[in-house]
């Protein structure tokens, strides 16, 4: 089987906001170390390990997983340094439904391999890729190894 690469939500789209927070934290120091201000230094040097403990942490999920018969390889984005990782193939799989808004009237679904969890979303189009990725993990093992779960998990 060849590689696959299923994308939940755009890796581009993840990469580019990334690239923003860091570029503004790299500006802000580089201006605060030209006026050498010991304590602008030092606050900008926190905000960097609060963004990259931010992006590496649980409130972030992965974009995209690309399937082969070496592993399912995680996509978080390039700050996701200790996150992006490669699982093995016979990882089990959930989609799972969330209820999201003000409300809580909005579908949202996210896929969940072991313990890594995938960006919401919402809409069939990325439902239905979701769907994709599960059978093509189903086809790479030749038999189910995950499920459609419609049960809100935050109720």
């Amino acid at each position: 089987m060849e590689a696959q690469t299923f994308f939940i939500r755009s890796v581009m789209v993840q990469n580019v906001i990334m690239g923003i927070i860091a570029a503004i934290i790299v500006g802000v120091l580089i201006r605060s170390i030209r006026k050498q201000k010991i304590s602008h230094i030092v606050a900008v040097a926190i905000w960097g390990v609060i963004a990259v403990w931010f992006f590496n942490g649980p409130f972030w999920g992965f974009s995209a997983v690309t399937v082969s018969p070496e592993g399912l390889k995680v996509h978080y984005g390039f700050l996701s340094v200790y996150r992006n990782t490669t699982l093995p193939v016979d990882t089990h799989w959930k989609i799972r439904k969330y209820l999201g808004g003000i409300r809580k009237l909005k579908n949202l679904y996210f896929f969940q391999l072991a313990n890594h969890q995938s960006l919401k979303v919402r809409g069939q189009d990325k439902l239905e890729a979701m769907q994709a990725l599960g059978a093509a993990i189903d086809d790479l093992n030749g038999r189910p190894m995950g499920e459609f779960v419609e049960r809100p998990v935050n109720m």
